[in-house]
């Protein structure tokens, strides 16, 4: 019975001591979510698309409608093409991986991106959070969530400028 108790004991201690940290804040999954977020700021869409896998979803601003890599990545560019400048803060910037409760790997990120809007210069700034799930190294399914407000109204801005800079002629064929 001793030895059994002394087993069990000994048993205990290596479970424990082999098992991951529930939270941490390093990890071979943060290294690889830092590697996508460096990715798409210095616009190396091979780099960033190599970070999902072909099925990965990808749901941005909605818990309904996945979208793919590529339709991402289309949807930054066609964001970017409106920016002088862009980028996350690097202070404050936090990164957390996250195992849930049926055993899966999620990196959470929190991040203050900027970008300078071409034509106005306007300075945009937009509080952004990603949930990434991975499997093996990869992103298999990403959540992501900011509130693209301040740029779309920067865009508005832009347009009316233009629109009210056209002859009076010109915008009455507009109406």
């Amino acid at each position: 019975m001793k030895k059994i108790f002394i087993i069990s004991c000994i048993a205990l201690v290596f479970m424990s001591c082999n098992k991951e940290p529930r939270y941490t804040t390093t990890a071979p999954e943060i290294d690889v979510a830092k590697t996508f977020i460096d990715a798409y700021e210095t616009q190396n869409w091979e780099v960033w698309r190599s970070q999902y896998t072909d099925s990965s979803k990808i749901y941005h601003n909605t818990w309904k409608t996945a979208s793919s890599p590529e339709e991402v990545m289309d949807s930054h560019k066609t964001m970017i093409a409106n920016l002088e400048s862009y980028g996350f803060e690097k202070e404050p910037i936090y990164y957390e991986r996250t195992i849930d409760d049926e055993g899966d790997v999620w990196v959470n990120f929190w991040g203050q991106w900027i970008g300078v809007l071409k034509e106005s210069k306007k300075k945009v700034e937009i509080p952004v959070h990603l949930s990434i799930r991975f499997v093996d190294g990869k992103n298999v399914e990403e959540y992501g969530f900011w509130n693209p407000s301040d740029y779309v109204n920067g865009l508005i801005e832009i347009q009316s400028q233009e629109i009210s800079e056209l002859p009076q002629d010109a915008v009455s064929q507009l109406h």
